[in-house]
């Protein structure tokens, strides 16, 4: 029995002995929670001179300075992340969509964004039918977009319209809505646009916009407008947007043979620019990352066979009977990179994969068209 008893006990003190090793501060299942502040930061990886590179921004930059908890403090805590605030790689109001919704996500408190908006309706001369800062709500007359002129914010509308559609004998209104957002500080802009035929008494909004694309096109107009109104310079970049003519465009091949088209305005103008230019191209956009630049398109559909006609209308682009031959070659990343004084717009097959160089020439050709297009047609304009 002794022996057994004695076996027994040194179990025991085995077992106490080995909380240690298994919980303690040099056990296997200690606390990790304040590992992170002995992390280094490592160096950015240098690339070999003879060969080229892409700057794609950190993937997970870095917190500001982590000051290191007091040694031996009991009861260390994980700090709660920050709020997410806009930073330099991010821009103060950015365009949002799930589903069939979009709005205007502004990194600004509601009464901050509310005189930028009234700006907005004043520089660009469209008549209001009411603005009530109680209710957040702006609501524009009804306007007949075929007979208005002096203005250029439909100017730039317009050639978002689905192809055979016109305006002609119809009137149009838009309503926006500003919403406190769902992180403190943040809010949220919403459009909805409403049509009916010249003469009819239909006062009530709908609770879809009756053109998407026109919802769209408020919305992107409304993200450059007040990413630049907040900008150093604001005021004459504004200025130079609402008065401005076409984006000056070249289409060359970079030091590696590939097609680059160049275009000389900022990341704002140039981004809302290349979505209107691909919806006139009739290239159908299944998704985009604006923080990163990219448009993904899907050259075996094209937006008119929609169900839903318009742009960024439908996500995924919904179920096609044609079987998708070639999803390899036909589902590209229209990539934009900001560089000195311009936009870098490039076609990808992957992250890091290039494209067919003569589909992606193709597309950029089709994309700097409907640049072109943009800034000459549809010349019909709102009354002062």
């Amino acid at each position: 029995m002794k022996p057994v008893l004695s076996a027994l006990t040194l179990g025991v003190l085995a077992s106490l002995s080995g909380c240690g090793y298994l919980m303690g501060d040099n056990g296997y299942f200690r606390d990790r929670g304040s590992d992170y502040q002995q992390a280094e930061v490592a160096p950015r990886m240098t690339v070999p001179a003879d060969l080229q590179t892409r700057s794609i921004g950190d993937l997970l930059p870095v917190p500001g300075q982590v000051v290191a908890a007091p040694a031996g403090e009991d009861g260390f805590e994980t700090p709660r992340p920050r709020p997410m605030l806009a930073s330099a790689d991010s821009s103060v109001f950015s365009l949002q969509q799930q589903g069939s919704s979009r709005w205007l996500l502004a990194q600004l408190p509601a009464n901050e964004v509310w005189p930028l908006l009234q700006r907005f309706w004043s520089d660009y001369r469209v008549p209001m039918a009411r603005q009530d800062k109680a209710l957040s709500e702006f609501a524009t007359d009804w306007v007949d977009f075929s007979e208005a002129a002096g203005n250029p914010l439909v100017r730039r509308m317009m050639p978002l319209l689905e192809q055979g559609r016109r305006v002609d004998g119809e009137e149009q209104r838009f309503r926006l809505r500003l919403e406190p957002g769902v992180n403190a500080g943040t809010s949220e802009i919403k459009v909805i646009h409403q049509n009916r035929d010249l003469g009819d008494s239909d006062n009530d909004w709908p609770s879809r916009s009756d053109n998407a694309s026109f919802e769209r096109g408020l919305l992107a107009e409304l993200e450059t407008y007040l990413n630049q109104s907040v900008s150093a310079g604001g005021s004459a970049l504004v200025s130079s947007i609402i008065n401005s003519g076409p984006v000056e465009t070249s289409l060359e091949q970079d030091g590696a043979g590939n097609s680059v088209l160049y275009m000389n305005a900022d990341f704002n103008r140039a981004w809302a620019d290349v979505g209107d230019a691909l919806a006139r191209a009739d290239v159908l956009v299944t998704d985009y990352n604006r923080s990163s630049g990219v448009y993904y398109v899907d050259l075996d559909q094209t937006r008119s066979e929609q169900e839903e006609p318009g742009f960024f209308t439908r996500w995924f682009g919904g179920d096609d009977e044609e079987e998708i031959k070639s999803p390899d070659e036909n589902q590209l990343q229209v990539r934009m990179t900001s560089g000195t004084n311009r936009v870098e717009v490039s076609v990808d097959a992957g992250f890091e994969k290039a494209a067919d160089p003569a589909r992606a020439r193709e597309l950029l050709e089709r994309i700097q068209r409907g640049l072109n297009e943009g800034s000459n047609g549809g010349a019909v304009l709102l009354p002062r």
